[in-house]
């Protein structure tokens, strides 16, 4: 199996921690812009962008979400119960939806929109974001945002919050989750967890 993407978290990086939670063999590649768009001008990628993972049988799949439920799947960090399974599908949708509100500023080359953006983002979206992930980790009320153990939408998004939270998007304050006492420990929660599974 082999992942195709930047040399950076981004999309990928709750991919590469299910398959390392999963102890599944992977080749990591990681590509430069330009590879990336020599990839994309072969057409060597389903949806011309990355995320990629090749399979044993050569086939190429884009989505990052999809790659994350395959790989999940493959590493127990999908819950087995339908209920939960919807509810963990509902929450990666959830962070894509978000996401490209936090994308749309950064990749506007617009300085006074993306000021504008940015500040909508920090009063509006984030807290209501923040507001319902709380809700949802009140739902079986075990630190987890599904269930009572780590899944995959914990990792992606603990990792949404790590970008927004490192200071490199700026008008974003790096607080942002200070509010949110139940988010604060569930990240802290998440990332002892991550850690200590992907060392076995």
């Amino acid at each position: 199996m082999k992942l195709t993407y930047f040399d950076f978290p981004g999309r990928a990086e709750a991919i590469r921690d299910a398959l390392r939670i999963g102890g599944i063999a992977f080749t990591d590649a990681r590509v430069s812009h330009a590879e990336f768009r020599a990839l994309r001008d072969a057409g060597a990628l389903p949806f011309d962008s990355l995320p990629v993972l090749e399979l044993a049988d050569g086939t190429v799949i884009g989505q990052s979400n999809t790659l994350l439920r395959y790989v999940g799947r493959l590493a127990g960090l999908m819950p087995t119960a339908p209920s939960e399974a919807l509810r963990v599908e509902a929450l990666l949708d959830s962070a894509e939806d978000f996401g490209g509100r936090v994308s749309s500023s950064i990749r506007t080359p617009d300085e006074a929109l993306r000021v504008a953006l940015r500040e909508e983002l920090v009063r509006v979206w984030l807290p209501q974001w923040c507001r319902l992930l709380e809700r949802s980790l009140a739902v079986d009320g075990k630190g987890w945002l599904v269930g009572d153990t780590l899944t995959i939408a914990d990792l992606k998004l603990v990792h949404w919050f790590d970008k927004l939270t490192n200071g490199s998007l700026t008008g974003i304050p790096t607080d942002l989750l200070h509010p949110f006492p139940a988010l604060v420990a569930w990240r802290e929660q998440t990332h002892r967890e991550r850690a200590a599974r992907i060392r076995q």
